[in-house]
């Protein structure tokens, strides 16, 4: 990956720590593949320096991964040692790397009991506030459980993973592929909360949501044009009390360069009249 194409974020906080967020690096994923008959190397190695080198490049000093950590979700046995590869790395790098634990981290705690790194820290899944530099509350978590109540009224920020954004693009030969993309979402604050917790939360203006993509580069992820337009409960998601197909012009959809690729509802539009045999760009 490029220095312009990098799927994670960069975050200063208020004490001077320059953090490197990322989510989903899913390591241990070429165990479950080769169990399917799919015979890959190992990538944790590769992964690992790949945030190293990023790191260099932009000066972070301190990590974060926003959960699905490891991607085994049963026994820990046959990934324990990618992970514990992946975090040997990383933990060398970084003078703290904080683990947020996601759907499928069962039994991260007892790898991380077996190492000694003292810089690691595991937190659950509805994560934690960082005040960034600018002032800025941002909570920071997986996605898959609610956050608690007084980190979410006190939010500005959520940044989080676990729905691995991604966007299918077809070429005019005709060939199609799919990107991961960072998704930013507007919401209602006073109605996301309302939602969530199932009465009024007393705060009110917008929230800003950041979806970051799955850092595993053997994953790809689900098409926002489908994933988010419709209701994702059975996804297990927060962004099921965000309602985004309610308003998918408050979805804006990058990718990893930043380039803008449009809010949702035009991204839909131009998906329908692909497959109606044509789009004509308004340039207006």
């Amino acid at each position: 990956m490029s220095s312009e194409e990098f799927r994670g974020i960069v975050i200063d906080d208020g004490d001077g720590e320059r953090w490197l967020a990322v989510a989903d690096t899913h390591v241990g994923l070429e165990v479950e593949l080769g169990r399917r008959g799919v015979r890959i190397p190992s990538q944790s190695a590769r992964v690992a320096n790949t945030i190293v080198e990023y790191a260099e490049r932009v000066g972070a000093t301190s990590l974060v991964i926003l959960g699905d950590v490891k991607h085994e979700i049963g026994s820990v046995v046959d990934s324990m040692r990618e992970v514990r590869e992946f975090l040997n790395i990383v933990s060398r790098r970084f003078n703290r790397v904080v683990l947020i634990r996601g759907n499928h981290d069962g039994g991260l705690d007892t790898i991380l009991t077996s190492m000694e790194s003292p810089n690691i820290h595991l937190l659950d899944s509805r994560g934690f506030i960082m005040r960034s530099r600018d002032g800025k509350r941002l909570l920071l978590l997986h996605g898959n459980s609610k956050p608690r109540v007084e980190d979410f009224v006190n939010a500005d920020v959520i940044v989080m993973g676990h729905t691995h954004p991604a966007i299918t693009i077809q070429d005019v030969t005709g060939y199609v592929m799919r990107m991961p993309v960072i998704v930013k979402i507007r919401v209602d604050k006073g109605l996301m909360g309302s939602n969530m917790y199932g009465r009024d939360m007393g705060v009110s203006g917008n929230l800003t949501i950041i979806v970051l993509p799955t850092f595993n580069p053997l994953t790809v992820g689900m098409d926002v044009t489908e994933s988010l337009t419709k209701d994702l409960v059975s996804v297990e998601t927060i962004l099921h009390y965000a309602r985004t197909w309610e308003r998918p012009g408050n979805v804006e959809v990058y990718l990893l360069d930043m380039t803008y690729l449009g809010t949702l509802d035009i991204l839909m539009r131009i998906k329908e009249e692909v497959a109606e045999g044509g789009y004509e760009l308004d340039w207006l």
